[in-house]
Formats: C-alpha cells, sequence, structure tokens
C-alpha cells in the first residue's frame, strides 16, 4: 500500500468515526422528544405533548410509535382527520401494534369502508385470535352487512363474557332486533340494563324496540322509568317529547322541549329546535318569542339570528328579517343562513338567475345542506328549467327525505309535466310527513285528477272542502273532479260557489265556459261580460272576451278588448300578441307590425313580440329577416324551441343552409317538445335532407300520429319511403294521400312521385 492509499483509507476511517456521534446524536435526540410527550402526557399537557412528537417525527418520519401516540391525542381532542393519518401510518409502520390496527380499522366502519375495516381486523385476529376488541369490532361489521348469523356467531366466540357486559349484550339485542326476532332482543336489552343500569344507552336501545313494534303502553311506561332514573337528561326529554308528538299531544311535547333547555340553556340548537317546533306547529309566535329571547341569552351566535331572520321571511314581514340579516352579513359575511337568506331575498324581489349564483356557491361550500338544493329547484321551477328543477330537488330529498316541504315541490314538478303518478306518490309522502301539509294535498287531488281518478279526487276534496270551505284551488279542484266523476250536479254548485267567492277566477270561467256554453257564443259573451261587471280590473277577462268576439267575426269590438286589456296591463304582450295576430288575419300587417314593435318596444328582449315579427316575414316569404329574429331569440333563450323549431326549418329549406347547425336547431326543439308533431316533422326533413333516410322515416311516421290528416307529412313520408328504397310503402302513403281532394303546395310533386314508382 503506497502513501497515497493510506492516506485515502485514514481520511475515509475519520469520515465514519466523525458520523457516528451525529447519528446517535439524532436518534437520541427523537427518543427525548418521545419521552418528554409521554411525561407531559401523564401530566395532561396535550398540546406540549404534540409539540414533542412531532419533533420527534420530524427526525424520523418512521417512527410508529411517536405516530402512535400522536394519532392518540387528535383522537383525544376531536381532530378525526388528523387522528385517522396518525394512526393509519402508525399501523402500516408497526404492524404489531394491534391497537392502532383496531382504531383503523373503527374509524374505516365509521366511514362506511366495510372491506377496508375487515381487512384489519383479520389481521389482528391472525396475531391474536382472541384479541377481545376485534372480535367485538367484527361482530359489528357482520352486524352493518346484515349478516347476522356471522355476527351471533362472533359472539359465540367472545363467550361468557357476552353475559357479563351491558355493552355487548345491547350489541346481541340489536342483531336480535334486526332480524325482528322481538322477544330475544328484549330479553337482551332488559340484560343488558340488568347489568348496568346507569347505562342510558340501554334504556334508549329497549325504547326503540318497543317504538318499531308500535307497543305504546310500554314504551309510556319505559319512558316514565327513564325520566325518573335520568331526569337531567337531555336525550331523555327529546325521546319523551318525540312520544308526544307522535301521539299529537303537541302541548306536552312543547313542555319537554322546554325542560331540555332549562337542563342546557347555553346549546343554541335547543333554543331553535323549540322554535322549529312552535313554527311548525303554526305558533309562529311562539317561535319569535324563543328566539328573540335565546338572542339575548346567548350572544352574538349567528345560527340564532339566521333562524330569528329567516322566521321574520316566512312570515312576510321582510323589513324585519332584512334588518337582521344586515347585522347578521356584517358580523358573519360567510354563514350559509345569511348567504340562504340573501338568495331567498333575490327570489322575492325577481331577480332569480343573481340569487341562483348563491344557491350554487352554498352547494358546492355545505354539499349536505338540503335547503339550499331545495331553493334552488325553485329557483329553476320558477324559471321553467323544470329537469334543472327536478334534479335540485331530488338532491335536497336524498339529503333528507323527512322533509315535506321537498316531497311537495316535486310533486308539483311531476303534476305541472303530467307524470301524474309520480307526482301522487311525492305528494303522499309529503301528506305522511306532514298532515296538516294543504300544498300537498291540493296537488294530489290535482293528480288523481289528471290520472282520471275521479272518485278518489272528489273524496279527498269533499274532506278538504269541509274544512276549509272558501278556498278557491279546493274548490276548482272539487268541480273538475265532480265533472269527470258524472257528478255535474255538484259540480256546478262548487263552480258557482267559486265565481261568487273570486268572480275574476279565470279558470273557472274558462270551465263554466266549456261546460256551459260549449256550443253557445253569443252566451258564452254575454257571462264573460257579467264576470267584467264584478271585477273590472282583470286584464285577463278582457283578453278571454277578445277572443270570444273574434270567433264571432266581431273583428273591431275583438280589437277593442284586446286594447283595454293592455290598457290595464302594459306590461303583459298576450294581448299585444292576440292583436297583432287578428290585424295579420285582417290583412293589416303594418298594424301588426307596429303591435310587436310596440312589444319589442317595451322589452328588448320579449320572445313574443320578435317570434310575431319573424313569423310576418316568413309569411311574406322575406326568410332573410325572419332567420335573423329567430336568431336573435335564441341569443335571449338558446334553449327557446319555437324559435329553434323554425330556424331549422328555414336553414334546411335554403339551398346553401348549414344542415349541422339545422340538426343542432331541430335536437333543441325535439328535446323541449318529444311528442310535437310539427316539431318531428321539421326533423325528419333535416334528416332526410342529410341522406339519413332511415331516420327521417322514424319521425315522419310520429309526426303522423299526431297529425294523421296531415298531406304535408305524408309527403315528406312518401319521399324519404322512396329514396330509401321502400318502393311499395311509399307508393301505399301516396295512394292514400291523393285520395284525398284535400289541396296542399307539394300536390303535383305527389302526383309526378306517384307516377314515377308505378311507371312500368
Amino acid at each position: 500500500m503506497n502513501i497515497h492509499t493510506r492516506m485515502v483509507t485514514l481520511l475515509l476511517f475519520l469520515f465514519c468515526v466523525g458520523l457516528i456521534p451525529a447519528c446517535s446524536s439524532k436518534e437520541e435526540k427523537k427518543e427525548v422528544y418521545y419521552q418528554n410527550a409521554l411525561n407531559y402526557i401523564k401530566e395532561n399537557k396535550r398540546d406540549a405533548a404534540i409539540l414533542e412528537l412531532r419533533s420527534a417525527i420530524q427526525i424520523d418520519a418512521k417512527y410508529g410509535d411517536a405516530r402512535y401516540q400522536l394519532g392518540l391525542l387528535y383522537l383525544e381532542g376531536g381532530e378525526s382527520q388528523k387522528a385517522f393519518a396518525e394512526l393509519l401510518r402508525a399501523a402500516d409502520l408497526s404492524p404489531d401494534n394491534l391497537d392502532a390496527n383496531l382504531k383503523v380499522a373503527q374509524f374505516y366502519l365509521l366511514s362506511r369502508k366495510q372491506d377496508e375495516s375487515r381487512k384489519r381486523i383479520d389481521h389482528i385476529l391472525v396475531k391474536d385470535p382472541n384479541y377481545h376488541e376485534a372480535l367485538v369490532l367484527l361482530a359489528n361489521l357482520e352486524l352493518t352487512e346484515k349478516k347476522f348469523d356471522e355476527a351471533l356467531e362472533v359472539l359465540g366466540k367472545i363467550g361468557g363474557k357476552v353475559d357479563e357486559s351491558d355493552a355487548l349484550l345491547n350489541l346481541k339485542g340489536r342483531i336480535y332486533a334486526a332480524q325482528q326476532q322481538w322477544d330475544a332482543a328484549e330479553e337482551a336489552f332488559q340484560r343488558a340494563i340488568s347489568v348496568n343500569g346507569a347505562n342510558f344507552v340501554n334504556y334508549q336501545a329497549l325504547l326503540f324496540l318497543y317504538e318499531s313494534k308500535k307497543e305504546k303502553e310500554k314504551a309510556k311506561n319505559l319512558l316514565d322509568e327513564i325520566i325518573k332514573k335520568f331526569p337531567d337528561e337531555v336525550q331523555a326529554h327529546l325521546l319523551l317529547a318525540g312520544y308526544y308528538r307522535s301521539e299529537g299531544n303537541m302541548e306536552q311535547a312543547g313542555e319537554e322541549l322546554k325542560k331540555v333547555i332549562a337542563i342546557d340553556p347555553e346549546n343554541p340548537q335547543f333554543r331553535m329546535q323549540l322554535a322549529d317546533f312552535y313554527r311548525k306547529n303554526g305558533n309562529s309566535a311562539g317561535a319569535e318569542e324563543v328566539l328573540v329571547k335565546a338572542r339575548s341569552d346567548i350572544k352574538q351566535n349567528p345560527d340564532i339570528t339566521s333562524s330569528l331572520a329567516t322566521l321574520y321571511f316566512d312570515q312576510a314581514q321582510f323589513v324585519k328579517a332584512q334588518m337582521i340579516l344586515d347585522e347578521l352579513e356584517a358580523e358573519n359575511p360567510g354563514h350559509g343562513g345569511a348567504k340562504l337568506l340573501k338568495a331567498r331575498f333575490l327570489q322575492k324581489d325577481g331577480k332569480v338567475r343573481d340569487g341562483l349564483v348563491i344557491l350554487q356557491s352554498l352547494n358546492r361550500d355545505f354539499p349536505s345542506w338540503a335547503d339550499p338544493f331545495f331553493y334552488l329547484g325553485i329557483a329553476h321551477y320558477s324559471l321553467g328549467e323544470i329537469e334543472l328543477a327536478k334534479s335540485a330537488v331530488a338532491e335536497a330529498i336524498q339529503k333528507n327525505k323527512s322533509d315535506s316541504r321537498y316531497h311537495t315541490l316535486m310533486a308539483q314538478i311531476f303534476d305541472a309535466q303530467g307524470a301524474f303518478e309520480d307526482a301522487k306518490k311525492e305528494a303522499v309522502i309529503a301528506l305522511r310527513l306532514d298532515s296538516k301539509n294543504l300544498r300537498a294535498a291540493i296537488i294530489l287531488s290535482h293528480a288523481l285528477i289528471g290520472a282520471k281518478e275521479y272518485d278518489k279526487a272528489v273524496t279527498i276534496l269533499a274532506d278538504m272542502k269541509k274544512q276549509i270551505p272558501d278556498n278557491v284551488e279546493i274548490l276548482g279542484n272539487f268541480a273538475l273532479a265532480s265533472f269527470g266523476a258524472g257528478e255535474r250536479v255538484q259540480g256546478e254548485e262548487a263552480l258557482t260557489r267559486l265565481l261568487e267567492i273570486d268572480p275574476g277566477h279565470v279558470q273557472a270561467i274558462v270551465l263554466s265556459l266549456g261546460l256551459r256554453y260549449k256550443d253557445d257564443l253569443a252566451g258564452a259573451e254575454t257571462f264573460v261580460q257579467q264576470q267584467i261587471k264584478k271585477v273590472a280590473t282583470d286584464y285577463r277577462l278582457y283578453l278571454i272576451l277578445g277572443e270570444l268576439l273574434e270567433r264571432q267575426k266581431k273583428d273591431q269590438e275583438s280589437l277593442a278588448a284586446y286594447e283595454k286589456a293592455q290598457e290595464l296591463s302594459p306590461d303583459n304582450t298576450q294581448s299585444y300578441l292576440a292583436s297583432a295576430r287578428l290585424l295579420t288575419r285582417l290583412g293589416k300587417r303594418q298594424e301588426a307590425m307596429a303591435k310587436y314593435n310596440a312589444m319589442i318596444g317595451q322589452d328588448p328582449k320579449s320572445i313574443p313580440g320578435h317570434m310575431g315579427i319573424a313569423a310576418l316575414f316568413e309569411a311574406e316569404g322575406e326568410t332573410v329577416q325572419a332567420m335573423d329574429h329567430y336568431r336573435k331569440i335564441l341569443e335571449i333563450k338558446e334553449d327557446y324551441a319555437p324559435a329553434a323549431n323554425n330556424l331549422a326549418w328555414l336553414t334546411v329549406s335554403d339551398p346553401n343552409g348549414d344542415l349541422g347547425k339545422a340538426l343542432l336547431l331541430a335536437m333543441t326543439a325535439k328535446q323541449a317538445f318529444p311528442d310535437s308533431p310539427d316539431v318531428a316533422d321539421t326533423l325528419g326533413w333535416v334528416h332526410y335532407h342529410r341522406k339519413s333516410y332511415a331516420l327521417a322515416i322514424v319521425q315522419f311516421e310520429l309526426a303522423l300520429q299526431g297529425r294523421p290528416d296531415s298531406p304535408v307529412i305524408a309527403y315528406h313520408l312518401a319521399l324519404a319511403l322512396s329514396d330509401n328504397n321502400q318502393k311499395e310503402e311509399a307508393v301505399k302513403t301516396l295512394k292514400k294521400l291523393l285520395a284525398s281532394k284535400e289541396d296542399f303546395s307539394d300536390r303535383k310533386k305527389a302526383e309526378e312521385l306517384l307516377a314515377t314508382l308505378t311507371k312500368g
């Protein structure tokens, strides 16, 4: 070895020796930190212990014991996410730490990750088949997965300890109860009480059993025993309040809720619970009193403030509600209740889109909170966005199935769509949750009428009419149901009473016209004139009168009626539209155009105004101008189906038209009106020009189902059949079409096509 080699070896040796104290120092330091932490834990100095353990882990991230102790401290402090993260790491770093693995398994079971929980339990039991806590957790897991025999088998492995433990007897009772083995479950719960009569949970389990079996007497006796034994237990009084509520004894239920507040006066939730109880039972004054006192007793609690502001809003005391909301926003600008109420104020003021933005942000920030989804559903419904409304309300119901309001709104949406069976189901659920829900009952009756179950509707409405004799909605539905059930006299009486209460009730007037004056236009005119004398300020009556006069060819009188409707309601476009159509029919195109321009002058985004002008241009063959107005409508409302349908037709009729755009427009219309013959014809015509003949045939056949006598649609079908090499079917369609003497624009083309197909 030369001198150079010796020097290198010596340096390497000295370098390695130099590392030993440093390595030793780190090991010593982490142990010092760890021991310090253990000492702090004994002295209940939690924060100091956490700092020491973090220091140890900073030196050695794989220090399993330190992570385990840190996880226990987080668990003790209620920081569950941090606890789980540390305990999971500890369990992975120290597989023999069975307690760490057990706690991880418990976390997984609580978060419904049964497979992960079972893996951890299996790991523990492989190492120690008699590990008591793991067996108990396994029994709970089997119960959660409804493996009842397996759960009982696990308890069998625990053996005699089951009969000595109230917790295990309680578990055994729950396993039996889940199988509806009521006697065995009751015996297990009673034995649990005998083993440990100081554990409230055992009494609670037995009470739930009695309630499940609907053994009211046993439930009441047990509740009395619970109250005596646990007079200061909040949950005991809440259970008794629930019992009284189920029995309809609201006064006693309220008294029990007051006792809860007396036991724990600093808990704001109990104050709000009592206020909500009063509100739901129609005692708004009581609810207000509770919340006002709560604000005084518990200072600066945003939840109480929000509840009071919401109560005032629901009572239509908007000034009070706004004042309190302003206070709340100043103190807690990010409070969810404040944001929700602000969105509701915007909805009330007609600023629905602005409210939508807030509601959507609440749904992102509070994904488990049902109410913002409910009000989002209301917003979409008010905007006519039915599918979006349905989706939002479905989310609310998924998050809280026990709110009658949610099911009521869903019933209303289904009823509006004509899905009467679904509407009935949702309305029934709403009524089960709240038997006093008048809106749900009215929707149910209307859905029954829609489903032609008139007798059932009459029965429900007759009972409602006895309780609320002069409710116009009930009377209206009762009249409809009675006529449907063939009870004409009963229906007439209801209709007469309805018009006495509300002479301007448009639906009742229209129903009367259809029933009493179906073929008597003069009589109908006289009847409407009589109603106008009683209610001279309702523009809708003048619209009805104008239509009746128009049908009698009393054109000038009809125009005068429409003018009166415009005078009474200048912002309503129906009267402009009606008079413009009449003027068009009379050949007074310029006057009609002036009417539509007046509508647009009042509202530049008036869809009826633009539709009217587009229709006038289209009728005159001025397709460029018509298409321009249809496009303007789609800029205002991109999914407005009538404009999309008409623009699709004009686009495909243009030799240079973009067939791809035409297809998108036609599909937009089809999505909105899937059963419309006109829309089906347009979509079929687009498919035909795109040479998708099979698709065109499907749409033309659907259109003919709705308009079987339409010669234009029949001709379109014949063209598609011919070009799709279905010659025989095309000939049959053309012969049937031309057998009719009805004239139509393409008759000559149809004759020529038939001649071509039958030649030779």
